[in-house]
């Protein structure tokens, strides 16, 4: 998913509707941040709102995105600091969602949610950071052989272009394993309700406001709950966790 005007619309729009309040008086954390784009988009549209990374992937000095510390694992922001979290495309390459579902919860205030777009363990037709078809479905096991296979074949994402098909290969075998992590939603749902004892796909929320083929199809079709299944599957899902007020 990336980070569009349309994004920034959807987070307005998820702090009304889902905790009811107002975006330019809330405070929003972008997990994941990047390079820092949502956070200016959202600054420039009057959100206050603050970025972290695994590692500073911005240049120069930017007060309002800090990186995450690795060990122990920790937000760098204190308890109760954000009305709303929101990451996208982050969850499919975090190694430890258990723990930064607790994390997430600790920094939110009472009241507050995690707004999470990612894609879906079956997500088609290809892997959206390698372009190697069914890797995400493979994944943790998908084989050498495989990845070789479309390397041969010429399969590239944006950072390979020129490589020999053995590089690529051993770049698409090193990032399976430590630079994804496709988990079905069964397990998303197990530790959402552990952690924060809720969990919501609002996909139907989503595919009205998303751009993108699936969500145009959703529009203008029928058997809208049947598109909502397959985009929450096989392409972006949406969750949402509330951290509701003892």
């Amino acid at each position: 998913m990336s980070i569009t005007c349309d994004t920034v619309t959807l987070v307005h729009d998820s702090l009304r509707d889902f905790a009811g309040l107002d975006p330019l008086k809330s405070t929003v954390l972008d997990f994941g941040c990047g390079r820092g784009a949502l956070v200016d988009y959202l600054c420039e549209s009057g959100v206050n709102a603050y970025g972290c990374d695994v590692d500073p992937y911005w240049e120069g000095d930017r007060p309002r995105l800090r990186p995450i510390q690795r060990s122990p694992y920790k937000l760098p922001f204190g308890d109760a600091s954000f009305d709303l979290v929101v990451s996208t495309s982050v969850l499919e390459h975090a190694q430890n969602q258990r723990e930064l579902f607790y994390e997430i919860k600790r920094v939110l205030k009472p009241n507050g949610i995690s707004l999470h777009f990612y894609p879906g363990k079956w997500y088609l037709p290809l892997e959206p950071h390698i372009y190697v078809p069914l890797v995400n479905l493979l994944w943790p096991k998908q084989p050498r052989w495989w990845l070789a296979l479309w390397a041969f074949f010429g399969i590239r994402n944006e950072h390979q272009g020129g490589l020999d098909w053995r590089k690529v290969t051993a770049l698409n075998e090193r990032y399976c394993a430590t630079g994804l992590c496709y988990k079905p939603q069964s397990f998303y749902r197990d530790v959402s309700m552990e952690v924060f004892g809720n969990c919501e796909w609002p996909m139907h929320y989503y595919l009205k406001r998303a751009d993108g083929g699936v969500a145009a199809l959703y529009r203008r079709l029928p058997l809208k709950g049947l598109i909502a299944w397959m985009s929450r599957h096989t392409r972006m899902a949406m969750i949402v966790q509330r951290k509701y007020s003892v």
